[in-house]
């Protein structure tokens, strides 16, 4: 393991001064590409990359410059998938992944498409688990968010609402249909006679 020191003389040697060049290259190669040139292994490249992050917001700049792929991905996939592209799951990078949810999900309007794209999921999750659990997944569970959840809650009631009263009505249509087909239906008495005629006695 990396002490301190060590970790300052990699930041010298590989980064100081060479940040804008870097990131630049984080975003279009990748991060295999800058090891490999670079020629470190993964626990030095670690150092690196978390420098970057740290102190010259990588993440953010990576997503902003990248915006329509990271804004699809998201509202396909959520948050998570994100984070799995980026490769930072570890929770030292939630401060950092926060401001680039601002960006996606709040700033580019992603939560919002994110959750029509999920609507039945989400309506399904709503009716069984609950708003605070929908909250959660959605990552919207902060007190700054308060707005934004209200809104997604309204979209939440309101279409679980008008699920409820379209299976009701469904229901009574169907029920009324069947009363209404059982008036019209003719009962007229089966003489002997005509079941014997077709042999059925």
């Amino acid at each position: 393991m990396l002490h301190q020191i060590d970790k300052n003389l990699l930041v010298e040697r590989y980064a100081r001064g060479r940040e804008g060049k870097l990131i630049e290259q984080y975003i279009v190669e990748g991060p295999s590409f800058i090891q490999d040139e670079l020629g470190l292994d993964a626990e030095e490249w670690l150092v690196i990359f978390d420098y970057l992050v740290f102190e010259h917001s990588l993440l953010f700049k990576c997503v902003t410059q990248s915006r329509e792929f990271f804004l699809e991905t998201y509202i396909k996939h959520g948050m998570s998938h994100v984070r799995d592209i980026l490769d930072v799951n570890d929770v030292k990078y939630d401060a950092m992944m926060e401001v680039a949810f601002d960006f996606l999900a709040i700033s580019s309007e992603g939560l919002y498409y994110h959750l029509l794209e999920h609507r039945e999921r989400y309506i399904m999750a709503f009716r069984v688990r609950g708003g605070d659990f929908i909250r959660k997944i959605l990552g919207i569970w902060k007190d700054k968010y308060e707005e934004h959840w209200a809104k997604v809650l309204e979209f939440l009631l309101k279409t679980v609402c008008e699920d409820i009263f379209n299976e009701t009505n469904f229901e009574h249509g169907l029920r009324g249909f069947a009363s209404l087909m059982n008036l019209k239906r003719q009962h007229r008495p089966v003489e002997k006679s005509e079941i014997a005629s077709k042999g059925l006695i």
